[in-house]
């Protein structure tokens, strides 16, 4: 039969329900991660994640395998994902890139700024210092991510925005590790008060360097953690018991709740 006499059957477009469930099924487990909801090296199997989120195990696959290839996750044997272990350089290397993008979002942002986006940061950094004050560390992570992206969303720049919610896949689950120690001190929410105050003025130099600021000064608390070959593992189990004690909590993709 020669070309063109009879063309293969055509794969069925996915209808627009399953388009969306698997862009709900990726959007919640990209907020996860970059909310530090994750511990770094833990380990998720497909169905535990589809059970989770209350999805069948086609949509988990195609997210978590998307997912990997972004460099969220690496692949594990028996249909399972590791949130993947950092060492010092690697986490210096992704500081250096944070604080440059993100402080050019920053800059931007406070160009931008209206009256009504500076009350809404405000309001979301009075948030984070009433969860941290009730040791709520889920609500306090989720509205770090809400201020820094409100922020960042301000400066109108799509691309940069998708570039820096890539960087915030890798580190975003190291978050925990800052707790209870370093989110203690009083340079986080001083800085936000005082970024808060450069938007009002349409500062971009000062936006900028206080969000440098905070990104580095995070990250290189974490670099710190490394051992003495580099490598920044997981919390022992009696170091996640006092953790907890320390109002540090254990992550679990069950705070997820249902993507439909």
């Amino acid at each position: 039969m020669g070309y063109g006499r009879r063309m293969p059957t055509a794969v069925r477009d996915p209808s627009p329900a399953d388009t969306s469930l698997r862009k709900q099924v990726y959007d919640s487990l990209r907020e996860a991660l970059t909310a530090g909801r994750f511990a770094p090296g833990q380990k998720l199997t497909f169905r535990f994640v589809a059970g989770a989120l209350g999805v069948s195990l086609t949509p988990v696959r195609e997210a978590l395998r998307r997912l990997v290839a972004e460099g969220a996750f690496e692949m594990q044997p028996n249909r399972s994902v590791r949130v993947p272990l950092m060492t010092r350089d690697r986490i210096l290397e992704l500081r250096d890139i944070r604080m440059a993008l993100e402080g050019m979002a920053a800059a931007k942002a406070a160009l931008l700024a209206d009256r009504r986006q500076i009350a809404g940061l405000r309001q979301t950094a009075l948030e984070i210092a009433t969860a941290r004050s009730r040791g709520d560390n889920a609500t306090d992570r989720q509205k770090i991510r809400e201020f820094h992206f409100g922020l960042y969303a301000i400066a109108r720049q799509p691309t940069l925005l998708r570039v820096i919610e890539g960087l915030w896949l890798q580190t975003g689950p190291y978050m925990n590790l800052l707790y209870p120690d370093f989110i203690s001190r009083p340079s986080g929410p001083q800085g936000r008060a005082r970024l808060v105050r450069a938007l009002q003025a349409h500062d971009p130099v000062a936006a900028r360097r206080e969000i440098e600021n905070d990104v580095g000064r995070a990250l290189s608390y974490i670099a710190d953690l490394a051992d003495e070959d580099g490598n920044i593992a997981p919390p022992t189990p009696k170091a996640a018991a006092r953790r907890r004690r320390g109002a540090a909590p254990t992550t679990s993709v069950l705070e997820l709740g249902h993507a439909q």
